[in-house]
């Protein structure tokens, strides 16, 4: 059974593999796999990009904080269980793969235009680019003009952009429901919080203020 996560990355300072994977209780965690023995670290990774142990009283290591750094960005897909290069795959990692949500976000056509729209050479999600593109497009958008000026929450106006610019990439005129566009935002940013949509909402409060 598959697992939704990214793909595997090696470590520098400590001899281990790392990726991040979705969590089936929701949100990202990620996951250290020791070279030469049984030990793995697992992590629970917050909204706003923090790194929580399990059990939640143990220290966050330097390895995690290196594959925190070494995972930001890249994208989730249906891969394999990582297994004969380090240890076995775990039972935990199975149970993460056994959650399969209503709608598949992760092999939907949505998800799939906005990772091919904006991967970047090194296979990271260049939000860079991606939130210039919205900044960019919110700041002549008719409709993002109208809901600032009724004071929409920015949470509502992120929604609205997404649901047009998922519609413009996947050429499809019907526009997402507001739940599935939410799972779709969710899911971009867990791949970084730090950075997924922070300038565009940065720039929808800016314009509340023109």
């Amino acid at each position: 059974m598959n697992i939704i996560r990214t793909p595997v990355v090696e470590l520098t300072n400590t001899p281990a593999l790392a990726y991040k994977f979705k969590m089936s209780s929701g949100g990202a965690g990620l996951k250290i796999i020791y070279e030469g023995s049984d030990n793995t670290e697992t992590y629970a990774i917050t909204r706003r990009g923090e790194l929580v142990a399990s059990p939640p009283q143990t220290a966050v290591s330097d390895a995690a904080k290196e594959a925190f750094e070494l995972t930001l960005g890249l994208p989730y897909s249906a891969r394999g269980k990582v297994k004969a290069v380090f240890v076995a795959a775990t039972d935990e990692d199975e149970a993460v793969s056994e959650t399969t949500p209503e709608y598949n976000m992760i092999e939907s056509g949505e998800y799939k235009a906005w990772v091919a729209a904006y991967i970047g050479a090194d296979f990271k999600m260049n939000y860079a680019k991606l939130n210039k593109d919205m900044i960019q497009f919110a700041a002549k958008n008719k409709t993002v003009a109208q809901m600032v000026e009724e004071k929409e929450p920015v949470e509502a106006i992120l929604r609205r952009i997404v649901q047009i610019q998922t519609s413009n990439l996947t050429k499809n005129k019907e526009y997402m429901t507001p739940e599935i566009t939410d799972a779709l935002i969710a899911t971009l940013e867990e791949l970084d919080a730090r950075s997924a949509f922070k300038e565009l909402k940065l720039h929808i409060q800016k314009m509340y203020r023109k």
